[in-house]
Order: structure tokens, then sequence, then C-alpha cells
């Protein structure tokens, strides 16, 4: 479903290209943050975006974006259960994102311009999968073991709003920066909450 969803915007879109200009980007964003008291923990976090817009006037367009995000965090503390005999070794969890967004791109400056600011506000849906996994060391006898959690899948409907800085780098070719948000519908105070930074190239059709 979500499939032919994505299919049904992308032939419509590109059906406008007879009397539209289209503008394909894609982006990318790594991070990685070691933490603990002996530096043995990291939590790391990637993101891919695409995103197709058609511009329908001169600096507004109709925007359809796909992210695709995998956020890992990993613990090694122990933690001891003197009256079970157990302790915890570590934990790892994983939470693996898909959303889609459709929506209206407003543009702040012309596509000659050097630098070129632009706002992207619409409708997003996503799909999340969180695992987990434990190791656990049994004190009594000293085996070691992993106790792999069931996934747990959530969807969510919510608003998504992005702000990007262009840089043109030749007529079609451009450097783009991004921060993105996803937000229950117009919690805009919850916006803080959840924001990607991404950085990609963008060309224009």
């Amino acid at each position: 479903m979500r499939t032919k969803l994505l299919l049904s915007f992308l032939i419509f879109i590109l059906s406008l290209k007879s009397f539209a200009l289209l503008e394909i980007g894609a982006d990318f964003s790594y991070d990685r943050n070691i933490f603990g008291s002996d530096r043995q923990s990291k939590h790391t976090s990637r993101t891919w975006r695409g995103s197709i817009a058609a511009y329908l006037w001169k600096n507004t367009a109709l925007e359809i974006n796909y992210n695709d995000s995998e956020d890992e965090t990993i613990v090694r503390d122990t933690v001891e259960y003197p009256d079970l005999n157990v302790s915890i070794l570590g934990q790892q969890t994983t939470i693996a994102t898909k959303t889609y967004g459709v929506g209206l791109r407003q543009a702040f400056a012309s596509r000659k311009s050097l630098i070129q600011p632009s706002i992207s506000l619409g409708y997003a849906k996503s799909f999340k999968t969180t695992t987990s996994d434990y190791t656990i060391r049994d004190d009594a006898g000293g085996a070691v073991s992993t106790s792999v959690q069931a996934p747990v899948k959530s969807r969510r409907d919510s608003m998504f709003g992005t702000f990007s800085l262009k840089l043109r780098l030749s007529k079609r070719l451009g450097i783009r920066g991004s921060i993105q948000t996803y937000i229950n519908a117009f919690d805009w105070n919850g916006a803080k909450d959840d924001l990607r930074y991404t950085v990609g190239l963008t060309w224009l059709l």
C-alpha cells in the first residue's frame, strides 16, 4: 500500500514535467556519540532523505519526500541483580523509521540567486520498528546469553516541517543543508523534540 501510494505521487509529479520545473534532492546525515564513564557506550544515527518538488508557480512547489533513518544505542554498563543471581552486561536498541510525506515548498529567493532559502510543510506518515536485545550473565555458573525482544512496530500520522538553505553551484546543481522536524498536528512546541540535520545535493530538470 505504501509503495503504491508513493508511486502514484511520483507518476503525478512526473506528469507535470511539461509545464513545471522539477527539483530532485538527496540528503544524508550521520551522527555518532560516545558516552559512559569509560567511553564504553555509543549512540549512532543515520538518515537518508530523498525529495521531488514540482514548481507549479514561480517559487511554490508540490513536494513529496521519503526519509529512512536508523538510530542505534549500545549501552555496556553492568547492572547486577543479586536476588536473581544474574547481571545485565549490556543492551542494544535499534529504532528504524521510514517516513513518507507530501506537502508544499515555498522558496524565498530566485532560482538564479546564489543562496536560496525555502520552507516545506505538509502531511507525513511514519512507520517505526524498535528492536532490543540484552546480554545476560548467569552469576552462579558464569554462562553468558543474549535475550532478543520481539520487535515493536508503530505508525504515526503527523506534520513535517523543513527549513533548507541551498547554495547554487551551477545552473542546475546545488548543495543543500536542511533541518527537518515531525510533530503532531499543530503541536508547534513539540517541533524541537525531533530534529534531523542533513546535507545533500539538488538537481533541476
